[in-house]
């Protein structure tokens, strides 16, 4: 949580401008009110954005077959990052894979390479129930280190797009044309704002959470943006918001 803060001049809005009732927060700098819950939360979205003018790695275009706006997911810090932990964990789960299906191939009759390792505990070749209960235990193991590998090329050549045509938008996230895509109608959205959320897990370590929300009139708000930096997603969200919010 944040202390209200105007979003057009940055200055602190009294308590008795406060209503928490209406969820408004007026400004009496700017004679202007503002979402109380979008501000206490800091999800405001900044009105100065220039829109003809994108940080790096953004764009936002015009054109006859709709509005195209979107932001790449290429960082160096967190490509590095994500490859040097990835290479750590998948180093040490590799391990216990080729020794899962080594012994998975033997069940079945294959002659093991010399390089695979024997699927030998306790002295002796391990059983169905063994390989079954390994397989079981490193399937976490294995989908961290799989998102690890999709994370790193995520940093080299992802991006966050959204595509609007005829009251019809669809919200891709992948590298190139693969990746996941989410459609919505246009007509249906109430507002857009931006969820950052900052708390401290189990362990004590501060963690945080942004991405943009669509809420809908009717149905689930539609989230994404998590993989953007704060520049590139103030812009995403700024543009959208003056595409399809009336």
């Amino acid at each position: 949580m944040v202390t209200p803060t105007c979003p057009n001049c940055s200055q602190l809005i009294a308590a008795e401008d406060i209503n928490v009732a209406a969820d408004v927060a007026f400004c009496r700098n700017c004679n202007g009110a503002q979402s109380l819950a979008a501000l206490v939360q800091g999800t405001g979205i900044d009105p100065k954005i220039d829109l003809a003018q994108p940080p790096q790695g953004a764009w936002h275009h015009e054109r006859g077959l709709g509005t195209v706006i979107g932001a790449t997911h290429r960082s160096v810090g967190g490509a590095i990052g994500s490859l040097l932990f990835g290479l750590f964990w998948n180093g040490i789960v590799s391990i216990f894979v080729a020794l899962a299906l080594a012994s998975t191939l033997a069940l079945f009759g294959v002659s093991l390479p010399g390089w695979m390792p024997k699927p030998i505990m306790n002295g002796s070749a391990m059983g169905i129930g063994m390989t079954i209960f390994l397989w079981v235990f490193l399937s976490p193991f294995i989908a961290v280190g799989l998102v690890m590998i999709g994370a790193f090329f995520s940093c080299l050549g992802g991006k966050t797009e959204v595509r609007i045509r005829d009251w019809q938008g669809e919200i891709f996230n992948g590298i190139g044309s693969v990746g996941f895509r989410k459609k919505f109608n246009t007509q249906s959205v109430k507002d857009i704002r931006i969820e950052d959320r900052q708390w401290r897990d189990s362990d004590g370590d501060r963690r945080r959470t942004a991405q943009i929300i669509i809420e809908m009139t009717e149905g689930k708000p539609l989230k994404f943006g998590s993989g953007l930096t704060d520049a590139r997603r103030q812009f995403v969200a700024a543009a959208l918001r003056k595409a399809v919010v009336r």
